[in-house]
């Protein structure tokens, strides 16, 4: 089986009047006219502002942390098609979205996230809008919903809480597998007027697994300087990996297969240097690891590790830096605002891959080891991320501090 991720972020915005009582139209998945990528779009500006706001966030969590920046910018990239002048500013500020052609730029990195799926990898991004019965949104903002997200478009009867959130739930839970079943409540989507929900869903294959047999139980110490007792997976032997040393930390990409996407380990050399090196690091540091990476050969001991975030509330994060419930998006329709915001996500990272690749592992040991140019023990916390080559997008951004927890 391979490692699979899943992860959410909804937005639930509101209305103080409602708008026309027509009923909008079920477009199904996937959306007809859904606009070609644009090659002039500020695809690498989106990046550069979402990643920067995604590693905000990521420093926001405390203890075992993941979320995605790239689910979180296309969400809160959508809304800004419906924001106030004042609100869409404040959003701007904290994502740095590009000031022309923004909903190109995320179009062109939605497709090239789905371009991704290869072999046995599957990128997949999803956005949907759920509005009330009773609500209309304005013509360009579900014109820009549908063209450059791709989003459908499903009414529910948000009078009837119960069975509006299990519809946005379903929706959710088979857009990710059932690795996120549930990301609202009763509560959030009772008598709201539009919520807006997208999912990111990867499943990859490394180019190199782990071999099962290989798995055994190791000590690895937490951020408390508390031990505990893990399966850590090894390398058979050193393998070619690219790797960056970094000043307190060193850095190890694994590569998944398809040839666009890589987790990057960062590893720090103290075993209580986390903080320190995640203080130094910010998203322009990680997006540079690809270019200051070396090939060598690399012994790599890393634990199994699996990692929730429970729908988390987003407000906690950007109120302070500006932006809180009761924003307004008229953009959307006259007297919207926005209520809530979520975001869940999960990850599980075991060496259950491709078991062909052992094989190809396998008829290297008729040769003797090469000797490593870097030995790797992610047997203390750690940081790690999976980026997409092509565009730099971080999809997914972690710290693991106790794989025991």
């Amino acid at each position: 089986m391979a490692r699979v991720l899943g992860f959410v972020v909804l937005l639930c915005v509101v209305a103080s009047a409602c708008g026309s009582p027509d009923t909008a139209v079920v477009v199904p998945e996937p959306v007809a006219d859904r606009a070609p990528v644009d090659p002039g779009a500020p695809a690498g500006d989106w990046v550069a502002g979402v990643n920067a706001a995604g590693w905000d966030f990521h420093r926001h969590l405390g203890g075992n942390a993941v979320s995605s920046p790239v689910s979180i910018g296309i969400a809160f990239s959508l809304s800004r098609a419906g924001a106030s002048a004042d609100s869409g500013a404040v959003l701007d500020e904290i994502f740095g979205f590009p000031e022309i052609d923004l909903h190109a730029a995320a179009n062109a990195v939605d497709l090239a996230l789905a371009g991704a799926s290869a072999e046995t990898t599957t990128v997949e991004v999803a956005t949907r809008l759920f509005p009330d019965d009773g609500f209309s949104a304005l013509p360009d903002f579900l014109d820009i919903a549908s063209s450059q997200y791709g989003a459908a478009i499903q009414p529910i009867d948000t009078t009837d809480a119960p069975a509006a959130a299990d519809t946005i739930n379903r929706w959710v839970s088979e857009r990710t597998r059932g690795l996120i079943p549930t990301i609202v409540t009763e509560s959030v989507v009772r008598d709201q007027q539009l919520i807006l929900a997208n999912t990111v869903y990867l499943k990859a294959d490394w180019v190199e697994p782990f071999l099962p047999e290989l798995t055994a139980e190791g000590q690895f110490t937490t951020d408390g300087n508390r031990p505990v007792m893990v399966p850590f997976m090894h390398d058979r032997e050193p393998v070619h990996r690219r790797f960056v040393r970094l000043e307190d930390a060193d850095a190890v990409e694994l590569p998944y297969k398809g040839g666009e996407l890589a987790m990057w380990l960062i590893v720090p050399h103290d075993p209580t240097g986390l903080p320190a090196v995640e203080e130094s690091l910010d998203a322009g540091t990680l997006a540079a690891l690809q270019e200051a990476a070396r090939v060598g050969y690399v012994d790599l001991t890393i634990p199994k590790w699996e990692q929730t975030l429970p729908p988390t509330d987003l407000f906690e994060w950007l109120c302070p830096l500006g932006f809180c419930a009761g924003a307004p998006f008229d953009g959307i329709a006259p007297g919207i605002f926005i209520t809530a915001a979520l975001h869940g996500a999960k990850v599980i990272v075991d060496e259950k891959g491709t078991e062909a690749a052992a094989a190809t592992a396998m008829a290297f040991q008729e040769s003797a080891p090469p000797d490593a140019d870097l030995t790797v023990v992610a047997d203390r916390p750690f940081l790690w991320a999976i980026v997409h080559h092509n565009t730099g997008a971080v999809l997914f951004v972690g710290r693991l501090v106790d794989p025991a927890a």
